[in-house]
C-alpha cells in the first residue's frame, strides 16, 4: 500500500488548482476574442445600464420592449429615468435576475413588467435544451450571487459546468475567421469598447430601445403556413412562482409593479385564434395577486390604432410604431388614465369583443403551397368568421414580368407555372374594397 503524504497531497492540490485557474483563464480568453458579439445590441444596453446614475423606472420584458419604448422620450415625459432592459428571447427567470440586479444598484421606482405570450408559455426550467438568451441575460449580470442563483435555476445540473465556462454552447460563439478577424481588429481600434450598435435596418436609440427602419406595408402580411394556437396549457409552474417571487421582491423593495402586455398586430393574433384564453389566463392569474392587468391589444381604437406599417413584422413594432406607442403609453400611464374612475371602459372586454366592433376586415392571407408545390392555396385571416364578397386579383412574376392570372376571382386555388421560380401577388377586396396586396416566392416543381 502507497503511503502518500501530507506534502504530496498538498503539492497534488496546488497543480490541481493552478490547472484550474489556467484553464479557466485560457477558455475566458479564447471566449472573449472568438464571441461574435462586437455588434450585439444587448452588449450596448448593459453596458449603458451600469453607467446609469439612477433608474427610476424599470421596462422589463424581452423583444417587445427592446423594440417597444424609446425610454429617452418616456423619461422626459414622466421627469425620470427610463431604461428598457428587454434582450432577445427573454424568459421570466432572466427578466427576474435583472430586476434584482437593478434594485441592487439603483433607487427603482416602478417596474413595468410586459407578459409576452410567446415567452409565458416557453417550456419549464429542467425542460430547456438551447440557453442563449439565458447566457446574453447572465453576461450582463454583474452580481455574482444573482447570477449564480440564475444559472443554477434555469437549467439541469447537466448544464452547468457549460453554464460556468466562459466558453460553450450557445454563448455565441463564432469559428469564422472573419468574425474573430474583425473582431480583434475593433479590439486593437478601442471601437470595441465603444459599445455602438450598428445595423443597416435597425438603430439603437439609447437605453435599451432599438428602433427598426423596416416596416410592413399596409395590407401586407402574409404567411405561407399556419401558426398554431397558443399553447396556454404549457405555460409552467415554473413561470407562475417566478412572477410570485418578482411580486414578493418588488413587494419587499417598496417597488410599484404594473403588469401589460404589449400591443401586437392583429395579423398576428388571429393566426392564433384563441387569444383570449391567454387573455383570460393572465387577467385571472394577475387580479388574484391584487394588480390590474393592462392589455393592449385590447384597448379601443380611439384611444390607440396602429396600422400595418407601425410594425416591422406581425410583433415587433417599426420605428414609427415605437414612436406612436411610446407617447401613449406615457399618456396612458399618467394621472390622466390611471386616476380616472372605471378604467376598464378604455379596454375590450375581450379580444372577441373588438373583433365583433370592427367592420368586416382582412388582416392578411395564408399563402400555402401544396405538398407537390404544383398549387398555392389563398386563406384570408378575417375578423369574422363569415365574410360575403371576398375576391383577389391573382399575378405572377416571373424575370421582374407581372402576369395576370385572374381578376375579381372568388377562386382561392393559384396553380403555379410548371418549372419557374418566381413570386405570386395576390390582391384581396371585400366588396370591392381592397384590404391586402400581398407577395410571396415560390419555386416550380
Amino acid at each position: 500500500m502507497i503511503n502518500i503524504s501530507l506534502k504530496q497531497k498538498c503539492v497534488y492540490l496546488i497543480k490541481v488548482i493552478v490547472f484550474i485557474i489556467i484553464f479557466f483563464g485560457l477558455t475566458k480568453i479564447v471566449a472573449f476574442l472568438c464571441k461574435d458579439d462586437a455588434n450585439s445590441y444587448a452588449r450596448t444596453l448593459f453596458h449603458e445600464f451600469y453607467e446609469q446614475e439612477n433608474i427610476d423606472y424599470l421596462v422589463c420584458g424581452a423583444s417587445h420592449v427592446s423594440h417597444g419604448l424609446e425610454a429617452n422620450i418616456a423619461g422626459e415625459y414622466f421627469e425620470k429615468n427610463v431604461f428598457n432592459t428587454g434582450t432577445p428571447s427573454q424568459k421570466i427567470d432572466g427578466t427576474y435576475a435583472i430586476i434584482r440586479q437593478a434594485s441592487e444598484l439603483y433607487n427603482i421606482e416602478k417596474v413595468f413588467l410586459e407578459l409576452d405570450f410567446s415567452i409565458a408559455c416557453s417550456p419549464a426550467f429542467s425542460e430547456r435544451t438551447g440557453f442563449t438568451s439565458e447566457y446574453i441575460v447572465s453576461n450582463g449580470i454583474k452580481d455574482y450571487k444573482i447570477k449564480t442563483d440564475f444559472l443554477l435555476n434555469c437549467s439541469k445540473p447537466k448544464y452547468y459546468l457549460n453554464a460556468f465556462l466562459p466558453i460553450g454552447k450557445d454563448k455565441l460563439m463564432t469559428l469564422n475567421p472573419k468574425k474573430i478577424f474583425g473582431k480583434i481588429k475593433s479590439i486593437i481600434t478601442g471601437e470595441y469598447f465603444k459599445y455602438t450598435y450598428k445595423d443597416s435596418d435597425s438603430e439603437y436609440a439609447g437605453k435599451g430601445c432599438v428602433l427598426d427602419l423596416d416596416e410592413i406595408p399596409n395590407g401586407g402580411y402574409c404567411n405561407d403556413k399556419k401558426e398554431k394556437p397558443i399553447p396556454v396549457d404549457d405555460i409552467s409552474d415554473d413561470w407562475i412562482h417566478t412572477i410570485e417571487n418578482i411580486i414578493s421582491f418588488c413587494k419587499e423593495k417598496n417597488i410599484e409593479l404594473i403588469f401589460f402586455s404589449m400591443p401586437c398586430s392583429d395579423f398576428y393574433l388571429n393566426e392564433r385564434a384563441n387569444y383570449d384564453e391567454y387573455y383570460s389566463f393572465c387577467y385571472d392569474f394577475v387580479t388574484k395577486q391584487g394588480f390590474k392587468y393592462y392589455d393592449f391589444n385590447l384597448i379601443k381604437p380611439e384611444l390607440l390604432s396602429l396600422e400595418d406599417s407601425d410594425f416591422q413584422d406581425d410583433n415587433h413594432l417599426s420605428k414609427k410604431g415605437v414612436y406612436k406607442w411610446t407617447d401613449f403609453f406615457c399618456d396612458f400611464f399618467s394621472t390622466k388614465y390611471l386616476e380616472s374612475n372605471g378604467i376598464e371602459k378604455y379596454f375590450y372586454s375581450s379580444y372577441k369583443e373588438k373583433m365583433n366592433a370592427q367592420e368586416d376586415k382582412i388582416f392578411g392571407l395564408y399563402l400555402i403551397p401544396s405538398s407537390n408545390k404544383q398549387t398555392v392555396e389563398i386563406i384570408p385571416v378575417q375578423n369574422h368568421k363569415t365574410i360575403n364578397g371576398i375576391t383577389y386579383d391573382i399575378y405572377t412574376i416571373i424575370d421582374n414580368e407581372e402576369v395576370p392570372v385572374a381578376q375579381k376571382t372568388e377562386n382561392n386555388i393559384i396553380t403555379l407555372p410548371s418549372g419557374k421560380n418566381g413570386k405570386i401577388r395576390v390582391v384581396s377586396y371585400i366588396n370591392d374594397n381592397k384590404q391586402n396586396d400581398c407577395i410571396q416566392s415560390f419555386v416550380g416543381f
